[in-house]
């Protein structure tokens, strides 16, 4: 069909990555993800009434309150003190790796995952949901604790905006910090190329033991990371202060093929024994793939 061929364009990244509003980018994907995505969130029926939001085509015409359209010809839709009491809370690795982009990629593993947080955190803000925006680098740390409202996703927004991949990762102290922070009854989304410290990884998830959290980790990786390209010469650089090697890709091919894949089956068995799922992205990758999983996650645990 005509209408599912421009849907997938849109979550094109090639074609987001140009978008450099992120509120508008997030709007794009989650109205271009799935139609009538509102139909799959529970939407708290029957509890307290909260407050009025301006009504969004494709979500639930039950939402409506069709009293105030009678008295001002305006489609608002309500929402429920139950909405208000789930937290999201959004991991963003803001490491100096996180900055590379291949050769033909469309955008940088930084910028992808920036796209992915701002639909996720848009998505949460038109469902009533608190989201809050944690992580960075050792120089450019993250904390923005969870709340809801119009006026808290437009900072988590303005926090995505301006940062910038940078620096090593954060130290054990910071990171403890943001264990702490966690709330009951959230979603932990945490996004990252996991290139580095994963023997750190196992106790960075410790919080998902808990029946209260649900977690998954989106890897996201460029696809020259997973398999190189096809030139005589390569020179790697450290972007993390490693220093640089230049070598024939056909000499390292095969073995940084099986590297790569050895690394991420250690990431999925940490994962799994943490009870956390786990999904490898790449930067050419339709967004709607990490946006259906983040709604079944949330929907699961709401």
């Amino acid at each position: 069909m005509a209408v599912s061929t421009e849907k997938k364009d849109l979550l094109d990244p090639h074609y987001l990555s140009r978008i450099k509003d992120l509120t508008l980018l997030a709007k794009v994907v989650v109205d271009g993800s799935i139609y009538g995505v509102h139909r799959s969130v529970r939407q708290g029926r029957g509890a307290e009434f909260f407050q009025y939001r301006p009504y969004e085509r494709g979500e639930d015409l039950k939402s409506i309150d069709w009293k105030v359209f009678a008295k001002r010809d305006e489609l608002v839709s309500k929402t429920f003190q139950e909405d208000t009491n789930f937290s999201i809370v959004l991991l963003l690795d803001g490491s100096a790796s996180m900055g590379y982009s291949g050769t033909h990629s469309p955008c940088s593993k930084f910028r992808y995952a920036q796209m992915l947080a701002a639909s996720f955190a848009y998505l949460a803000f038109r469902q009533g949901d608190k989201v809050g925006l944690v992580g960075g680098s050792e120089s450019n740390p993250l904390f923005l604790p969870v709340s809801s409202g119009r006026g808290h996703f437009h900072r988590i927004i303005s926090a995505l905006s301006s940062t910038q991949p940078e620096g090593k990762d954060l130290p054990a102290q910071a990171w403890n910090k943001i264990q702490s922070s966690f709330p009951r009854r959230s979603l932990v989304v945490y996004l990252s190329d996991f290139l580095e410290n994963e023997n750190q990884l196992a106790d960075r998830l410790r919080f998902a033991h808990s029946s209260f959290y649900e977690c998954i980790c989106l890897q996201i990786l460029d696809d020259e990371e997973c398999s190189l390209p096809e030139v005589d010469a390569l020179r790697f650089v450290g972007m993390e202060g490693q220093g640089e090697l230049s070598t024939s890709p056909k000499l390292i091919r095969r073995k940084v093929e099986e590297n790569m894949q050895s690394h991420q089956e250690l990431l999925k068995s940490i994962c799994l024994a943490k009870s956390v799922e786990f999904q490898s992205l790449r930067t050419s990758d339709d967004l709607g793939l990490a946006l259906h999983r983040f709604i079944g996650l949330r929907s699961r645990k709401k």
